[in-house]
């Protein structure tokens, strides 16, 4: 009976001690309750909204003056054209790791001054052609959608397309072809690492006239060897600087056997090469005669400035210098009855002289 009773105080200890433990640790997480709304900040000059991570499933009411939104790690499932109309500044935009597959094709409609947009790590089914169509997109990230496969190579694009796109990550979407994005003039850097590319043509790149860096690794694994020589060839030809997990492949002899491209390809590349110089030579000659005319407009607006300024100033002096002597011109009038009479005889005098 004793050791009964020892058992069930000893369980009793145990279960107020768990309750103290638990009832500790809820007043800890009182004391420090986790972020649950968006924080609006200032970082680089621009005044942006920082909601990561708080598993939303639409964007709240913020301030349309952002310039900043960081919606990564949510629950957001879908853009719809009415979602961005309130934010009209944005200029960088980011919606990783959410759970997007579908976008509105009006969606980034309103946002003409973004910058940037990050689409990573979603399960995007289509994307838009309006995306591209952007007027002041740079930096487009796409990487790890793993359905986009199964619309983008098919995607049709307005061509050329408006967004001035400097950087482009398409990375393991499971592609086995690239799209056809036309004309790229201002592209630098160009992720298609980690897909399942079926084949690779070097006139796909010719369109890039400014490209740098291509990232292709763990991409070509399934392309036969001497498919790829022509790309390969065209890289080097271009000074484009390509990044590979394994060279191994390319340091064959199989590799070095393949026949090199004929003069009538290499025409045909170098051609589709010059439009692309072409168009970047006029969009880069556009902004600096825009960039000119400005400047002239404004020196113009300058002048007229300074010249009405100057009118004005001297319109005050010319002012300022007629109420002066007005001002020293007063009627003198007599002090007394003496002074009034001895006017008189000069006036006499005077007339005397006159009528000699």
């Amino acid at each position: 009976m004793y050791s009964f009773r020892l058992k069930v105080d000893s369980l009793m200890l145990l279960l107020w001690a768990s309750c103290t433990v638990t009832r500790g640790i809820s007043d800890v997480e009182v004391l420090t309750p986790k972020l649950t709304r968006c924080s609006h900040e200032r970082a680089y000059d621009m005044y942006g909204a920082y909601c990561g991570g708080l598993r939303l499933d639409k964007i709240p009411n913020l301030k349309s003056s952002i310039e900043i939104l960081d919606f990564s790690e949510n629950r957001l499932n879908e853009l719809q054209a009415d979602t961005f109309t309130n934010y009209p500044n944005i200029k960088f935009l980011y919606l990783t790791e959410n759970q997007l597959y579908r976008i509105d094709k009006d969606a980034f409609a309103p946002l003409v001054y973004l910058q940037t947009l990050d689409l990573s790590n979603n399960v995007i089914l289509e994307l838009p052609e309006t995306v591209f169509q952007l007027p002041s997109l740079r930096n487009l990230y796409l990487k790890n959608n793993p359905l986009l496969h199964l619309s983008i190579s098919n995607l049709e694009i307005r061509k050329p397309i408006k967004a001035p796109l400097e950087l482009l990550d398409i990375s393991n979407c499971k592609l086995e072809r690239l799209p056809n994005w036309g004309t790229i003039p201002h592209l630098v850097k160009y992720n298609i690492s980690h897909n399942q590319l079926k084949t690779i043509e070097a006139q796909h790149f010719a369109s890039m006239c400014a490209l740098k860096k291509v990232d292709i690794s763990k991409s070509i694994e399934e392309i036969k060897t001497c498919d790829l020589k022509p790309t390969i060839s065209w890289f080097q030809i271009k000074a484009i600087s390509f990044e590979l997990d394994d060279y191994s492949k390319l340091n064959t002899e199989e590799f070095n056997d393949c026949p090199s491209m004929t003069g009538n390809d290499l025409e045909i590349l170098n051609t589709t090469h010059h439009i692309c110089r072409s168009m970047y030579l006029k969009f880069h000659n556009s902004i600096t005669s825009r960039r000119t005319w400005l400047t002239v407009i404004g020196g113009l607006a300058g002048f007229l400035v300074c010249f009405m300024l100057l009118l004005y100033l001297m319109h005050r002096h010319n002012v300022a210098q007629t109420k002066e002597p007005s001002e020293k011109i007063k009627k003198v009038t007599p002090k007394n009855e003496s002074d009034k009479h001895a006017s008189i005889p000069i006036l006499n005098e005077t007339s005397d002289v006159s009528r000699l």
